[in-house]
């Protein structure tokens, strides 16, 4: 065949040009299709949950309505009383560093070593003619003591009274040897004075140092105050590597509490990257602080076949210098 097909014409079947009468006898459905949902003229019967109110809404129409919140007089009362709590707690602080005299504490720049001598004014006035408590364990003898009493023999006086709490029976060997060192040691009667009074007490392994009331928690911790209250070479602040050095503390305050060996030994390989080829910690040519907290740290808590040959011979380092100083 040639050309187009021609088609022929149907019927239409259905017709849209006619209204439509809907029943009465059944409810109207929703409209999808108009914007209220609901057919010209129909009543909606079914019954729509009663939207809730959050608590912005109700504050704004109780106080439309002229009324009073339920509750509001009593948060306020609690809300004046806790204004009150917390003045009475900064009247408090600002007392504390009165009594501490932070403001005071100077920091200097580190001499060059240890037996350089001082005068009596490099003693910050917040430890100068006063008494001061440290609380230690006998398991876990605060052996930095010894180390502060020797090598700032020049600069303050740290004599010691030793006293044995109810909860402790007996002094382990180690805290004898230890008290006895303190108790006995004669430092230079040109410094002055600072009395420390040593309590033998059945505690945590945190030693705690006691300054107007406020316990000082960890070895770790009285050695930063302690240090940071005297014009001395054991003092950091100013140092570019003090953040460094503060990490350092950080690890000689977790190597006590380690449980099992592989945490003692991650943790001394820290203190060993530290070390490196120096001969002490942080890379410095003289000791530090740092070196006084681990040395105590790893007398309290590791063997020393733990140690690398390196941290070893750290290890003899520190006991011919500190000991023997």
């Amino acid at each position: 065949m040639n050309g187009p097909i021609r088609m022929y014409q149907t019927r239409r079947i259905v017709q849209h040009d006619f209204h439509v009468e809907l029943p009465k006898c059944m409810y109207p459905l929703k409209n999808v299709h108009s914007r209220n949902g609901m057919v010209d003229g129909a009543v909606d019967h079914v019954s729509t949950e009663k939207k809730k109110l959050d608590i912005f809404d109700q504050v704004k129409q109780f106080l439309k309505n002229n009324h009073k919140i339920p509750g509001m007089a009593e948060l306020e009362a609690k809300q004046e009383e806790v204004l009150k709590q917390l003045a009475e707690l900064k009247k408090q602080i600002l007392s504390i560093k009165s009594d501490l005299k932070i403001s005071s504490v100077s920091v200097a720049k580190p001499t060059a070593n240890f037996s350089s001598a001082t005068s009596k004014q490099q003693v910050s006035d917040n430890l100068q003619d006063q008494d001061i408590v440290i609380n230690a364990n006998p398991s876990n003898p605060p052996y930095s003591l010894q180390i502060l009493q020797r090598l700032l023999q020049d600069t303050i006086a740290l004599t010691f009274s030793n006293h044995c709490h109810s909860t402790v029976k007996s002094l382990t060997e180690e805290a004898k040897k230890l008290d006895s060192i303190l108790v006995n040691f004669s430092p230079n009667s040109n410094t002055p004075k600072l009395n420390v009074r040593l309590i033998w007490k059945t505690i945590g392994s945190n030693t705690e140092l006691m300054v107007s009331h406020i316990p000082i928690l960890g070895e770790v911790n009285m050695l930063r105050y302690l240090v940071r209250s005297f014009k001395s070479s054991l003092n950091y602040d100013s140092e570019s590597d003090c953040i460094e050095m503060d990490s350092l503390l950080d690890i000689c305050y977790l190597l006590p509490r380690a449980k099992t060996k592989t945490e003692r030994n991650s943790l001394l390989q820290i203190l060993n990257k530290s070390l490196g080829k120096s001969q002490w910690l942080v890379g410095r040519n003289q000791a530090s602080v740092a070196d006084i907290a681990a040395y105590s740290a790893i007398k309290q808590a590791c063997n020393t076949n733990e140690m690398s040959a390196n941290m070893g011979k750290w290890f003899h380092r520190c006991e011919s210098v500190f000991i023997s100083c």
